[in-house]
């Protein structure tokens, strides 16, 4: 706070009230190439060449200036990553000196029978376990199994309602994957 002066918001200064967005630039081809052209002669052109390059592009001078500091800035970010990779390959090059043991070289691609013993080996086709499976429940040959032909006969007999708990219950141990919730127990019926 300075003395003398009322606290309280600042006024606004007359710039800030005359704001205004600006457009972004958008170059054509044309006025890249020469820029481009003009930047690999000299990266930091005059006065002189800025006022060249604002009629022969037809840009205002400050997006020439703007695009000079951009590029001028790019460049620098892109050497200096070049700088670091080059340290980064040198120093990975010197860790590598470092080491000992057999280098590792491809041989020759011709085939070498002596140094292969041991029996031939036939190669049958790979075969993906879906396939078999899918293969097995396409076939309609099968018999199946005792277990699933006792459900069957047992529920088609009709005696399913009237069966006493004991009888369920000797179905079910016959049966493989049949959990132990799924049982009543005697009590239950």
């Amino acid at each position: 706070p300075v003395p003398g002066r009322p606290p309280g918001p600042r006024p606004q200064s007359h710039k800030a009230a005359e704001k205004t967005t600006r457009v972004r630039t958008v170059l054509n081809e044309k006025q890249l190439h020469t820029l481009r052209t003009c930047y690999a002669a000299n990266p930091r052109p005059d006065a002189l060449m800025k006022e060249q390059l604002v009629e022969m592009t037809g840009l205002s001078p400050r997006v020439i200036r703007v695009w000079f500091q951009n590029k001028r800035c790019k460049d620098k970010k892109k050497s200096i990553l070049m700088k670091q990779l080059q340290q980064q390959q040198h120093s990975d090059k010197t860790s590598l000196q470092g080491l000992t043991g057999t280098p590792l070289v491809a041989g020759s691609p011709v085939r070498h029978e002596s140094a292969v013993q041991g029996s031939a080996v036939e190669v049958q086709t790979y075969q993906p376990p879906w396939k078999a499976l899918s293969d097995f429940a396409l076939q309609s040959d099968l018999e199946p199994p005792a277990a699933f032909q006792q459900l069957v006969s047992f529920s088609e007999s009709g005696s399913l309602g009237t069966s006493s708990g004991s009888d369920v219950t000797s179905l079910s141990s016959q049966l493989p994957d049949t959990p132990n919730s799924m049982v009543p127990s005697p009590a239950e019926t």
